[in-house]
């Protein structure tokens, strides 16, 4: 069992192993006058042991007590109590030595029954019987070469013989293992050689494979004849393999403990009411000092100044509800951040310190604030963007509109904190709608297109805005978010208008020049035909013979209004390309001909104004 106490007597448990020997839960010890428990008889020599240690006239102390469990029922503990390098807590590991010490006990009940025995039968010669019958330790006498002479009842019961004389003549080979025979045959030639005992030697007895090994506590001494000459040796051997395994579990236990203390990466110190630092167990390895640099220290010269007041505040909050605060500080030198916990210390019921563990979350606190800086820019750019833009969460909750939203609409943030207050102060007639997109972003990955609204203004100006919108992620509630945008395209409806309008009244007006066309050249048909009709009967002579000088003028007429009549053909195949419904026809022409239709055309004006035309083919 781990634990620590102050130099006040404040109990910490450092692990569960005291729930499961004595009953008491981590809490319940926590804080608690140890020595409390500690049975009346034994309390004043466990406090002097261990005043040893604190005031560091002894480095450790190892004693033993009797504590007492929840069920107000005490058992056997042996305490080894180590001073801090700090100088204001102690490290202790305990162990349970109850069956140890009922062990011990029967051991002292047999050799009280021994001594009393011995009394009894001491006139009567039979003390060596007696010992040899009833001890539970183990007694042998040897021969020089280690052969056994006599063995007592409890060894003949340990080597299987029904008859403690069945071991007469034999030897450790006979029972142990040959690496153990071998060493007890060494240590009794040893003492037969050099005529000094070994006493109280541990050693371990190795049986064959299918026996459980044992330690026994060993003394051998010589046997002297009358004249003082070696004869053998005499052996009694302990069985102290309980003892042994309890020793073995102390001395795992300080290994654990000590694997515990240098392998927790946490930092773990304490702090009075006037906020110095009282233990601290480790330092970043950056910094170039020691942990005792830091006792007796304020706690705020190694916290950034804009940490003083939290910290106080956190201190506060464990004043106040005796409760475990959490918080977030940053080292001053280091530059480290660190998530603290901090703990009340108590004493007689009263708070005399504070516990803090803080483990570094630097790298975790570098993230998160390059997070918010990278947040920062993005909420930047949307407040600065060109375009209305409006980021909103799932259950229609607007969290930012971009300056050109407020410059188009008049509405701040302030004014529509959510969607539906948007559409109602839009006054939109597809509010419906434009939500049933919305929902339909939030199901889907996909960017949706709303389409086209008209929107209403904070000055009534009604504006029409093509939206579409995507999804950026989640919040930290784990609530959608999503963007929107919009474009401004009321002038650009404007112009569309005004373009159809315009293609409406040319089609209007190219229908009614190609109707006057259509119309007009049926009026000039008609009296041109006449006068292309009349100029042939007069040229063909069938109402009368003409001269030479009439009949040229009367073929120019017949020219004249001949080209008059493809003119008009003309003019309607113009109305016929306009439409797209020409189609180009190659035909083969005299260019003598040509030549003179045009001078027939052009001759009499010609004449009029007394010029001279002159063709030469």
């Amino acid at each position: 069992m781990f634990g620590c106490i102050s130099c006040d007597g404040s109990f910490v448990p450092l692990n569960s192993v005291w729930e499961d020997t004595l009953g008491f839960t981590e809490l319940e010890l926590q804080n608690q006058q140890w020595w409390m428990f500690v049975h009346p008889d034994d309390r004043q020599q466990t406090l002097d042991r261990v005043e040893k240690v604190e005031t560091g006239e002894r480095d450790s102390v190892i004693f033993e007590n009797r504590f007492q469990c929840k069920d107000a029922a005490y058992k056997w503990l042996r305490w080894r109590v180590t001073k801090a390098p700090e100088k204001q807590l102690c490290y202790l590991v305990a162990t349970d030595i109850s069956q140890q010490k009922r062990l011990e006990a029967r051991l002292k009940e047999s050799e009280t029954r021994f001594q009393q025995l011995a009394v009894k039968h001491v006139q009567e010669g039979d003390l060596l019987h007696t010992l040899m019958e009833n001890t539970p330790d183990h007694i042998y006498f040897k021969d020089t070469e280690s052969r056994f002479i006599r063995i007592n009842r409890s060894l003949a019961d340990q080597f299987g013989l029904d008859n403690p004389a069945d071991a007469v003549h034999k030897t450790d080979f006979d029972f142990f293992t040959r690496e153990h025979a071998q060493q007890a045959y060494q240590d009794e030639q040893n003492v037969i050689e050099s005529g000094k005992p070994i006493e109280g030697k541990q050693e371990k007895e190795t049986w064959p494979a299918n026996e459980q090994d044992t330690w026994v506590s060993t003394t051998k001494v010589p046997i002297l004849d009358r004249d003082g000459r070696i004869k053998g040796t005499c052996g009694i051997s302990r069985d102290i393999t309980e003892y042994y395994r309890a020793q073995q579990a102390v001395r795992d236990s300080e290994v654990n403990w000590r694997s515990l203390v240098e392998s927790v990466p946490d930092i773990i110190s304490t702090i009075d009411l006037d906020y110095r630092l009282q233990f601290v167990n480790r330092l970043p390895p950056t910094l170039e000092l020691k942990p005792e640099d830091l006792v007796g220290k304020s706690v705020f010269d190694f916290l950034t100044e804009e940490h003083h007041e939290r910290f106080k505040e956190a201190c506060a909050k464990v004043i106040e509800t005796g409760e475990l605060a959490t918080y977030e500080i940053q080292g001053l030198i280091s530059g480290y951040w660190y998530a603290s916990c901090i703990g009340p210390i108590q004493q007689d019921g009263e708070l005399v310190g504070f516990v803090m563990a803080s483990t570094n979350i630097t790298d975790r606190k570098q993230a998160e604030i390059e997070v918010q800086h990278s947040e920062e820019r993005f909420r930047r750019a949307v407040l600065n963007a060109p375009l209305p833009i409006m980021i909103h969460a799932e259950d229609g909750e607007v969290l930012q509109i971009s300056r050109a939203w407020t410059e188009l609409t008049g509405y701040t943030l302030e004014d529509i904190p959510t969607i539906s207050k948007w559409l109602e102060q839009a006054d939109s007639q597809e509010a419906e709608e434009i939500k049933a997109h919305l929902a339909q972003l939030y199901r889907s990955t996909e960017r949706v297109a709303e389409g086209e609204y008209v929107i209403i203004t904070q000055s009534g100006e009604r504006q029409i805005w093509e939206f579409s919108s995507s999804l950026l992620g989640a919040l930290p509630d784990k609530r959608h978010l999503g963007i929107s945008m919009a474009l401004n395209i009321t002038e650009r409806i404007k112009t569309q208008k005004v373009m159809q309008q315009a293609k409406e009244t040319a089609e209007y007006a190219s229908r009614a020049k190609s109707d006057f066309l259509a119309n007009m050249s049926h009026e000039l048909r008609t009296p041109l035909n006449a006068i292309i009709g009349f100029a042939e009967i007069l040229r063909d002579e069938l109402v009368g013979s003409i001269n030479a000088e009439q009949k040229e003028c009367v073929n120019d007429i017949h020219i004249s209004g001949q080209h008059l009549l493809e003119m008009i053909n003309d003019i309607l195949d113009l109305s016929k390309i306009e439409a797209g419904k020409m189609v180009l026809q190659l035909e083969t022409f005299s260019i003598v001909e040509a030549v003179e239709e045009v001078n027939a055309i052009i001759n009499a004006l010609a004449v009029k104004k007394n010029l001279d035309l002159t063709f030469d083919l």
